[in-house]
């Protein structure tokens, strides 16, 4: 075991000496900057440049720029989300129900009748023309009015065609409304 720990050692120091590298630099920071020559001039175009334009008479034409805006009106005014059709969980009034498609189509034409007759009374939740729709959830067609999004409005609604179908209520369901 002696005779391993004096060669080991010398190995070692051969080692580290052979690593640790010279102490002494060569004072230079790394390549000499380029732009700290003051006699070096940038190159003039005019050594590359042939063409000469004063052998031609035509000017290059004037700019007469005219933006034209084509912002909506309503962006304009500032009403951007205004009459914007979404598709919601509403109500509509329900105001007659049957199995039979063809009964239920007939009294939503009654339904159109009275609507033409009676719409300058209705309050403005209806808005200028209501949808009036027959859809069919089996085994049941049923006429429906309006398109309201909350339920305040519908129940406003359905004061007002209480007094034609007094057994209208108001029902949910998906409807498109615009806000």
């Amino acid at each position: 075991m002696c005779r391993r720990s004096p060669l080991a050692l010398l190995a070692l120091a051969v080692l580290l000496c052979a690593c640790s590298g010279s102490s002494q630099t060569s004072g230079q920071d790394g390549p000499a900057d380029p732009t700290t020559d003051p006699a070096a001039e940038p190159p003039s175009v005019d050594q590359y440049e042939t063409f000469d334009p004063s052998a031609y008479e035509a000017q290059p034409p004037e700019r007469a720029v005219e933006v034209e805006h084509r912002v909506p009106r309503q962006l304009m005014r500032g009403r951007a989300d205004e009459e914007i059709r979404r598709t919601v969980d509403g109500f509509r009034i329900q105001v007659f129900s049957a199995r039979d498609k063809q009964v239920a189509q007939e009294f939503r034409e009654k339904v159109r009748q009275w609507w033409k007759e009676d719409k300058e009374d209705a309050p403005a939740a209806f808005g200028e023309d209501p949808p009036i729709v027959t859809e069919y959830s089996q085994p049941y067609y049923r006429v429906r009015i309006g398109a309201f999004a909350e339920r305040g409005v519908a129940e406003e609604a359905l004061a007002f065609v209480s007094k034609k179908y007094p057994k209208a209520f108001i029902s949910r369901g998906t409807v498109t409304v615009t806000q």
